[in-house]
Protein backbone atom coordinates (compact mmCIF):
# COMPACT_ATOMS: atom_id res chain seq x y z
CA UNK A 1 0.00 0.00 0.00
CA UNK A 2 2.62 2.31 0.43
CA UNK A 3 4.84 1.47 -1.77
CA UNK A 4 1.19 2.58 -4.43
CA UNK A 5 1.29 5.67 -2.11
CA UNK A 6 4.80 6.54 -3.17
CA UNK A 7 4.89 5.97 -6.54
CA UNK A 8 1.13 8.13 -7.12
CA UNK A 9 2.54 11.29 -5.30
CA UNK A 10 6.15 11.23 -7.65
CA UNK A 11 3.87 11.33 -10.75
CA UNK A 12 1.65 13.23 -8.94
CA UNK A 13 4.15 15.87 -8.14
CA UNK A 14 5.71 15.73 -11.70
CA UNK A 15 2.79 16.21 -13.44
CA UNK A 16 2.23 19.45 -11.24
CA UNK A 17 5.68 20.52 -12.66
CA UNK A 18 7.25 20.37 -9.57
CA UNK A 19 11.04 19.89 -10.06
CA UNK A 20 12.00 16.58 -10.14
CA UNK A 21 14.63 16.09 -7.20
CA UNK A 22 11.85 17.62 -5.03
CA UNK A 23 9.03 15.67 -6.26
CA UNK A 24 10.98 12.63 -5.56
CA UNK A 25 12.17 13.69 -2.23
CA UNK A 26 8.90 14.56 -0.86
CA UNK A 27 7.33 11.68 -1.70
CA UNK A 28 9.75 9.70 -0.30
CA UNK A 29 9.54 11.99 2.95
CA UNK A 30 5.90 11.28 2.52
CA UNK A 31 6.52 7.45 2.93
CA UNK A 32 8.56 7.72 5.65
CA UNK A 33 6.21 9.79 7.77
CA UNK A 34 3.21 7.11 6.91
CA UNK A 35 5.22 4.29 7.80
CA UNK A 36 5.53 5.45 11.60
CA UNK A 37 1.92 3.85 11.66
CA UNK A 38 3.43 0.55 10.60
CA UNK A 39 4.84 -2.06 12.84
CA UNK A 40 7.97 -1.42 11.19
CA UNK A 41 8.89 2.18 10.81
CA UNK A 42 11.65 3.71 8.74
CA UNK A 43 13.65 6.59 11.37
CA UNK A 44 13.79 9.37 9.63
CA UNK A 45 17.53 9.49 9.86
CA UNK A 46 17.46 7.44 6.34
CA UNK A 47 16.58 10.50 4.99
CA UNK A 48 19.86 12.40 4.97
CA UNK A 49 21.87 9.25 5.48
CA UNK A 50 20.73 8.06 2.10
CA UNK A 51 21.36 11.50 0.65
CA UNK A 52 24.75 12.01 1.72
CA UNK A 53 25.82 8.48 0.81
CA UNK A 54 24.31 8.88 -2.95
CA UNK A 55 26.46 11.65 -4.20
CA UNK A 56 29.74 10.29 -2.07
CA UNK A 57 31.44 9.34 -5.13
CA UNK A 58 34.83 10.06 -6.56
CA UNK A 59 33.11 9.81 -10.24
CA UNK A 60 30.42 12.01 -9.77
CA UNK A 61 32.95 14.77 -10.12
CA UNK A 62 33.22 14.57 -13.38
CA UNK A 63 29.52 16.13 -13.66
CA UNK A 64 30.85 19.71 -12.88
CA UNK A 65 33.77 19.44 -14.25
CA UNK A 66 32.40 18.57 -18.32
CA UNK A 67 29.75 21.16 -17.58
CA UNK A 68 32.68 23.79 -16.62
CA UNK A 69 34.02 22.97 -19.83
CA UNK A 70 31.16 23.12 -22.20
CA UNK A 71 30.27 26.33 -20.60
CA UNK A 72 34.27 28.08 -21.41
CA UNK A 73 33.64 26.20 -24.86
CA UNK A 74 30.90 28.74 -25.52
CA UNK A 75 31.90 31.69 -23.79
CA UNK A 76 36.05 31.29 -25.76
CA UNK A 77 33.80 30.97 -28.96
CA UNK A 78 34.39 27.70 -29.61
CA UNK A 79 30.97 26.99 -31.02
CA UNK A 80 31.18 29.20 -33.87
CA UNK A 81 34.03 27.70 -34.57
CA UNK A 82 32.62 24.38 -34.98
CA UNK A 83 29.69 25.57 -36.64
CA UNK A 84 31.59 27.52 -39.35
CA UNK A 85 34.07 24.50 -39.89
CA UNK A 86 30.66 22.38 -40.71
CA UNK A 87 29.61 24.83 -42.76
CA UNK A 88 32.37 24.94 -44.91
CA UNK A 89 32.26 20.85 -45.14
CA UNK A 90 28.64 20.24 -45.44
CA UNK A 91 26.55 23.84 -46.47
CA UNK A 92 26.84 23.43 -50.07
CA UNK A 93 24.95 20.05 -50.01
CA UNK A 94 20.78 19.94 -49.93
CA UNK A 95 20.07 20.23 -46.29
CA UNK A 96 22.52 23.40 -46.52
CA UNK A 97 22.22 25.33 -42.55
CA UNK A 98 20.45 21.99 -41.36
CA UNK A 99 22.66 19.46 -42.08
CA UNK A 100 25.22 22.10 -40.28
CA UNK A 101 22.96 22.07 -37.57
CA UNK A 102 23.35 17.96 -37.71
CA UNK A 103 27.02 17.81 -38.16
CA UNK A 104 27.31 20.91 -35.33
CA UNK A 105 25.86 19.41 -33.09
CA UNK A 106 27.45 15.73 -33.45
CA UNK A 107 31.17 17.67 -32.88
CA UNK A 108 29.68 19.54 -29.63
CA UNK A 109 28.78 16.50 -28.50
CA UNK A 110 32.47 15.61 -28.32
CA UNK A 111 33.08 18.41 -25.54
CA UNK A 112 30.12 19.16 -23.72
CA UNK A 113 28.71 15.38 -22.75
CA UNK A 114 24.97 17.26 -22.73
CA UNK A 115 22.32 17.50 -25.15
CA UNK A 116 20.45 20.47 -23.81
CA UNK A 117 23.69 22.65 -23.82
CA UNK A 118 24.39 21.45 -27.38
CA UNK A 119 21.23 22.30 -28.17
CA UNK A 120 21.66 26.07 -26.66
CA UNK A 121 24.35 26.42 -28.27
CA UNK A 122 24.07 25.61 -31.71
CA UNK A 123 20.67 27.17 -31.72
CA UNK A 124 21.93 29.99 -30.34
CA UNK A 125 24.15 31.06 -33.44
CA UNK A 126 22.19 28.77 -36.24
CA UNK A 127 18.27 29.35 -36.05
CA UNK A 128 18.52 33.57 -36.54
CA UNK A 129 20.52 32.24 -39.91
CA UNK A 130 17.94 29.72 -40.58
CA UNK A 131 15.45 32.30 -40.63
CA UNK A 132 17.08 34.83 -42.68
CA UNK A 133 17.59 32.08 -45.30
CA UNK A 134 14.28 31.13 -45.03
CA UNK A 135 14.24 28.22 -43.04
CA UNK A 136 10.57 27.51 -41.81
CA UNK A 137 10.95 27.99 -37.63
CA UNK A 138 9.53 25.21 -36.99
CA UNK A 139 11.70 22.93 -39.23
CA UNK A 140 14.72 24.72 -37.79
CA UNK A 141 13.69 24.33 -34.33
CA UNK A 142 13.69 20.97 -34.95
CA UNK A 143 16.51 20.01 -36.71
CA UNK A 144 18.33 21.62 -33.86
CA UNK A 145 16.52 19.66 -31.07
CA UNK A 146 16.36 16.50 -32.74
CA UNK A 147 20.55 16.56 -33.69
CA UNK A 148 21.07 17.45 -29.98
CA UNK A 149 20.31 14.05 -28.92
CA UNK A 150 23.09 12.76 -29.95
CA UNK A 151 24.87 14.76 -26.80
CA UNK A 152 24.83 12.23 -24.33
CA UNK A 153 25.64 9.31 -26.41
CA UNK A 154 28.80 10.35 -27.97
CA UNK A 155 31.90 10.64 -25.03
CA UNK A 156 31.93 12.34 -23.06
CA UNK A 157 28.39 11.99 -21.39
CA UNK A 158 27.33 13.60 -18.05
CA UNK A 159 24.24 10.84 -17.98
CA UNK A 160 27.07 7.86 -18.68
CA UNK A 161 29.10 9.05 -15.81
CA UNK A 162 25.95 8.78 -13.37
CA UNK A 163 25.43 5.52 -14.83
CA UNK A 164 28.90 4.53 -14.93
CA UNK A 165 29.16 4.97 -10.84
CA UNK A 166 25.39 4.09 -10.20
CA UNK A 167 26.34 0.41 -11.62
CA UNK A 168 29.64 0.33 -10.79
CA UNK A 169 30.08 -0.25 -15.31
CA UNK A 170 33.49 0.95 -16.23
CA UNK A 171 32.69 4.93 -17.69
CA UNK A 172 35.57 4.44 -20.15
CA UNK A 173 34.08 1.29 -22.00
CA UNK A 174 30.23 2.87 -21.81
CA UNK A 175 32.18 5.87 -23.77
CA UNK A 176 33.33 3.96 -26.40
CA UNK A 177 30.62 2.19 -26.71
CA UNK A 178 28.29 5.50 -27.75
CA UNK A 179 30.84 6.19 -30.68
CA UNK A 180 29.30 4.01 -33.20
CA UNK A 181 25.86 4.13 -31.82
CA UNK A 182 25.98 7.94 -32.15
CA UNK A 183 27.97 7.89 -35.27
CA UNK A 184 24.82 6.12 -36.85
CA UNK A 185 22.36 8.49 -35.48
CA UNK A 186 24.44 11.65 -37.21
CA UNK A 187 23.91 9.62 -40.58
CA UNK A 188 20.49 9.08 -40.48
CA UNK A 189 19.85 12.46 -39.30
CA UNK A 190 21.85 13.42 -42.18
CA UNK A 191 20.16 11.76 -44.55
CA UNK A 192 16.91 12.55 -43.10
CA UNK A 193 17.59 16.70 -43.41
CA UNK A 194 19.26 15.64 -47.42
CA UNK A 195 16.03 14.11 -48.35
CA UNK A 196 13.49 16.41 -46.65
CA UNK A 197 14.98 19.43 -47.36
CA UNK A 198 15.86 18.68 -51.12
CA UNK A 199 12.20 17.57 -51.79
CA UNK A 200 10.91 21.15 -50.55
CA UNK A 201 13.97 22.87 -52.43
CA UNK A 202 14.99 24.73 -49.08
CA UNK A 203 18.58 26.92 -49.32
CA UNK A 204 21.68 25.67 -49.32
CA UNK A 205 24.74 27.65 -49.43
CA UNK A 206 27.40 28.63 -51.69
CA UNK A 207 30.07 25.92 -52.03
CA UNK A 208 32.95 26.72 -50.12
CA UNK A 209 36.60 26.92 -52.32
CA UNK A 210 39.33 24.59 -51.17
CA UNK A 211 41.16 27.57 -49.56
CA UNK A 212 38.03 28.55 -47.49
CA UNK A 213 37.92 25.12 -46.36
CA UNK A 214 41.48 24.63 -45.45
CA UNK A 215 41.12 28.03 -43.08
CA UNK A 216 38.15 26.65 -41.33
CA UNK A 217 39.60 23.53 -40.56
CA UNK A 218 42.81 25.12 -39.62
CA UNK A 219 40.83 27.68 -37.64
CA UNK A 220 38.32 24.95 -35.57
CA UNK A 221 41.37 21.58 -35.70
CA UNK A 222 42.36 22.27 -32.17
CA UNK A 223 38.52 22.36 -30.41
CA UNK A 224 37.74 18.91 -33.21
CA UNK A 225 40.89 17.40 -31.04
CA UNK A 226 39.16 18.08 -28.04
CA UNK A 227 37.25 14.68 -28.00
CA UNK A 228 39.96 12.73 -29.40
CA UNK A 229 42.03 13.83 -25.99
CA UNK A 230 39.35 12.98 -23.83
CA UNK A 231 38.98 9.34 -25.07
CA UNK A 232 42.79 9.12 -25.76
CA UNK A 233 43.72 10.21 -21.76
CA UNK A 234 41.09 6.78 -21.03
CA UNK A 235 41.92 4.28 -23.27
CA UNK A 236 45.64 4.48 -22.69
CA UNK A 237 44.78 4.70 -18.92
CA UNK A 238 46.13 8.03 -18.60
CA UNK A 239 43.69 9.36 -16.55
CA UNK A 240 40.26 8.50 -14.88
CA UNK A 241 37.16 9.81 -15.99
CA UNK A 242 37.11 12.36 -13.38
CA UNK A 243 40.47 12.89 -14.39
CA UNK A 244 39.26 13.26 -17.98
CA UNK A 245 37.31 15.92 -16.96
CA UNK A 246 39.77 18.07 -15.49
CA UNK A 247 42.04 17.24 -18.39
CA UNK A 248 38.81 18.61 -20.63
CA UNK A 249 38.71 22.60 -18.60
CA UNK A 250 42.43 22.75 -18.83
CA UNK A 251 42.48 21.96 -22.71
CA UNK A 252 39.61 24.29 -23.12
CA UNK A 253 40.75 27.14 -20.59
CA UNK A 254 44.60 27.01 -22.80
CA UNK A 255 42.64 27.14 -26.02
CA UNK A 256 40.30 30.36 -24.35
CA UNK A 257 43.40 31.96 -22.99
CA UNK A 258 46.19 31.33 -25.09
CA UNK A 259 45.16 30.22 -28.69
CA UNK A 260 41.83 31.98 -29.63
CA UNK A 261 42.96 34.61 -26.67
CA UNK A 262 38.77 34.85 -26.15
CA UNK A 263 38.31 34.46 -22.62
CA UNK A 264 38.91 36.22 -20.07
CA UNK A 265 38.54 36.00 -16.24
CA UNK A 266 35.13 37.27 -16.11
CA UNK A 267 34.01 34.45 -18.48
CA UNK A 268 35.54 31.85 -16.53
CA UNK A 269 33.69 33.03 -13.27
CA UNK A 270 30.26 33.79 -15.04
CA UNK A 271 30.78 29.93 -16.12
CA UNK A 272 31.98 28.74 -12.44
CA UNK A 273 28.52 30.03 -11.46
CA UNK A 274 26.20 28.67 -14.06
CA UNK A 275 28.11 24.85 -13.71
CA UNK A 276 27.63 25.71 -9.31
CA UNK A 277 24.14 25.47 -10.04
CA UNK A 278 22.98 23.37 -13.01
CA UNK A 279 25.42 20.78 -11.03
CA UNK A 280 23.86 21.19 -7.65
CA UNK A 281 20.78 20.83 -9.54
CA UNK A 282 21.77 17.21 -10.74
CA UNK A 283 23.45 15.86 -7.61
CA UNK A 284 20.07 17.06 -5.73
CA UNK A 285 18.40 14.92 -8.01
CA UNK A 286 20.87 12.26 -7.64
CA UNK A 287 21.15 12.30 -3.41
CA UNK A 288 17.14 12.03 -3.35
CA UNK A 289 16.84 9.23 -6.05
CA UNK A 290 19.05 7.45 -3.27
CA UNK A 291 16.55 7.37 -1.05
CA UNK A 292 14.09 6.17 -3.23
CA UNK A 293 15.98 2.90 -4.39
CA UNK A 294 16.61 2.19 -1.11
CA UNK A 295 12.76 2.47 0.05
CA UNK A 296 12.26 0.84 -3.63
CA UNK A 297 14.76 -2.17 -2.43
CA UNK A 298 12.82 -2.88 1.18
CA UNK A 299 9.71 -2.79 -0.48
CA UNK A 300 10.82 -5.40 -3.21
CA UNK A 301 10.27 -3.32 -6.18
CA UNK A 302 12.40 -4.78 -8.18
CA UNK A 303 11.54 -8.13 -7.67
CA UNK A 304 8.03 -7.21 -8.31
CA UNK A 305 8.77 -5.76 -11.40
CA UNK A 306 10.56 -8.40 -12.71
CA UNK A 307 8.28 -11.49 -11.84
CA UNK A 308 5.77 -9.34 -14.33
CA UNK A 309 8.26 -8.91 -16.62
CA UNK A 310 9.28 -12.38 -16.99
CA UNK A 311 5.70 -13.33 -16.25
CA UNK A 312 4.81 -12.08 -20.18
CA UNK A 313 8.18 -13.82 -21.68
CA UNK A 314 11.49 -14.88 -20.63
CA UNK A 315 12.84 -14.44 -23.97
CA UNK A 316 15.77 -11.65 -23.60
CA UNK A 317 14.09 -10.13 -26.85
CA UNK A 318 10.96 -9.71 -26.01
CA UNK A 319 12.28 -8.25 -23.00
CA UNK A 320 14.21 -5.98 -24.22
CA UNK A 321 11.22 -4.96 -26.72
CA UNK A 322 9.15 -4.55 -23.30
CA UNK A 323 11.64 -2.31 -21.73
CA UNK A 324 12.12 -0.23 -25.18
CA UNK A 325 8.30 0.67 -25.10
CA UNK A 326 8.24 1.28 -21.28
CA UNK A 327 11.34 3.53 -20.99
CA UNK A 328 9.40 5.67 -24.24
CA UNK A 329 6.54 5.94 -22.48
CA UNK A 330 8.26 6.87 -19.39
CA UNK A 331 10.66 9.45 -21.29
CA UNK A 332 7.59 11.35 -22.13
CA UNK A 333 6.31 12.20 -18.44
CA UNK A 334 9.89 12.27 -16.59
CA UNK A 335 13.11 13.70 -17.59
CA UNK A 336 16.54 11.60 -18.14
CA UNK A 337 18.14 11.34 -14.67
CA UNK A 338 15.98 10.44 -12.52
CA UNK A 339 14.48 8.22 -15.11
CA UNK A 340 17.50 6.51 -14.88
CA UNK A 341 18.29 6.83 -11.08
CA UNK A 342 15.01 5.00 -10.48
CA UNK A 343 14.83 2.46 -13.22
CA UNK A 344 18.40 1.17 -13.49
CA UNK A 345 18.89 -0.28 -10.18
CA UNK A 346 16.29 -2.80 -11.23
CA UNK A 347 16.49 -3.18 -14.77
CA UNK A 348 20.48 -3.93 -15.16
CA UNK A 349 20.41 -6.86 -12.26
CA UNK A 350 17.23 -8.44 -14.98
CA UNK A 351 19.03 -8.03 -17.89
CA UNK A 352 22.48 -9.07 -16.52
CA UNK A 353 21.26 -12.19 -15.30
CA UNK A 354 19.92 -12.88 -18.90
CA UNK A 355 23.22 -12.31 -20.45
CA UNK A 356 23.24 -8.43 -21.84
CA UNK A 357 25.93 -7.09 -21.02
CA UNK A 358 25.66 -3.69 -19.10
CA UNK A 359 27.60 -1.49 -21.53
CA UNK A 360 25.07 -2.95 -24.28
CA UNK A 361 22.15 -1.90 -22.09
CA UNK A 362 23.14 1.09 -20.92
CA UNK A 363 23.33 2.54 -24.32
CA UNK A 364 20.21 0.93 -24.97
CA UNK A 365 18.67 3.00 -21.93
CA UNK A 366 20.21 6.09 -22.41
CA UNK A 367 18.64 6.60 -26.10
CA UNK A 368 15.80 5.38 -25.02
CA UNK A 369 15.46 8.45 -22.29
CA UNK A 370 17.15 10.96 -24.42
CA UNK A 371 14.59 10.31 -26.93
CA UNK A 372 12.18 11.57 -24.31
CA UNK A 373 13.84 14.97 -24.90
CA UNK A 374 12.33 15.63 -27.98
CA UNK A 375 8.57 14.55 -26.93
CA UNK A 376 6.14 16.74 -25.00
CA UNK A 377 5.37 17.07 -22.40
CA UNK A 378 8.99 17.07 -20.90
CA UNK A 379 10.85 17.26 -23.79
CA UNK A 380 13.72 19.38 -22.12
CA UNK A 381 15.40 20.22 -26.02
CA UNK A 382 12.04 21.01 -27.06
CA UNK A 383 11.69 23.75 -23.89
CA UNK A 384 15.10 25.18 -25.02
CA UNK A 385 14.43 25.54 -28.74
CA UNK A 386 10.89 26.93 -28.30
CA UNK A 387 12.80 30.07 -25.57
CA UNK A 388 15.36 30.56 -28.20
CA UNK A 389 13.55 30.43 -31.33
CA UNK A 390 10.07 31.29 -29.75
CA UNK A 391 8.00 28.93 -32.17
CA UNK A 392 5.94 26.82 -30.05
CA UNK A 393 6.70 23.60 -28.84
CA UNK A 394 3.94 21.15 -30.17
CA UNK A 395 4.83 23.07 -33.81
CA UNK A 396 8.50 22.33 -32.99
CA UNK A 397 7.38 18.57 -32.17
CA UNK A 398 5.14 18.04 -35.27
CA UNK A 399 8.20 18.78 -36.74
CA UNK A 400 10.57 16.83 -35.25
CA UNK A 401 8.00 13.43 -35.83
CA UNK A 402 10.17 12.17 -38.92
CA UNK A 403 13.67 12.35 -36.84
CA UNK A 404 11.59 10.57 -34.06
CA UNK A 405 10.42 7.73 -36.13
CA UNK A 406 14.25 7.43 -37.54
CA UNK A 407 16.01 7.77 -34.22
CA UNK A 408 13.69 4.79 -32.86
CA UNK A 409 14.66 2.96 -36.23
CA UNK A 410 18.41 3.35 -34.58
CA UNK A 411 17.51 2.26 -31.33
CA UNK A 412 16.01 -1.14 -32.83
CA UNK A 413 18.81 -1.73 -34.49
CA UNK A 414 21.42 -1.00 -31.39
CA UNK A 415 18.89 -3.36 -29.41
CA UNK A 416 19.22 -6.23 -31.96
CA UNK A 417 23.06 -5.81 -32.70
CA UNK A 418 24.65 -5.67 -29.99
CA UNK A 419 27.98 -5.50 -32.16
CA UNK A 420 27.90 -2.39 -32.63
CA UNK A 421 28.15 -0.97 -29.05
CA UNK A 422 30.48 -3.64 -28.00
CA UNK A 423 33.13 -3.75 -30.71
CA UNK A 424 35.12 -1.18 -29.59
CA UNK A 425 34.91 -1.23 -26.13
CA UNK A 426 35.83 -4.93 -26.60
CA UNK A 427 38.88 -3.73 -28.75
CA UNK A 428 40.28 -1.15 -26.86
CA UNK A 429 39.64 -1.65 -22.99
CA UNK A 430 38.57 -5.42 -22.84
CA UNK A 431 37.25 -6.66 -19.48
CA UNK A 432 39.21 -8.79 -18.17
Amino acid sequence: MLLAILIVLLIFFSLMGMEVAWSIGIASLAYIILSQFEDYPIRFVLMSHKMVDGIDSFAYLAIPLFIFAGDMMNAAGITQRLIRFAAAIVGHLYGGLANVGVVANYIMSGISGSAIADAAATGTVLLPEMKKRGFPPDFSSAVIACSATVGPIIPPSIIFVVLGALMEISVGRLFLGGMVPGTIMLIAMFILTWWICKRRNYPREPKATFREQRIAAWDGILSLAAPLVIIGVLVLGIATPTEAAAVAVAYTAFLGFFVYRSLTVQHVFRAAGRTAIASAVIMLTVSTSGVFADISVQERLGELLTAGMLAVSDNVYVLLFLTNIVLLVLGTFMEVLPLMLILAPILFPLFGGLGIDPVHLGLIFVLNLTLGMITPPVGLNLFVISAIGGVDQIRIFRAAIPYLFILVGVLILITYVPQLTMYLPNLLIPTR
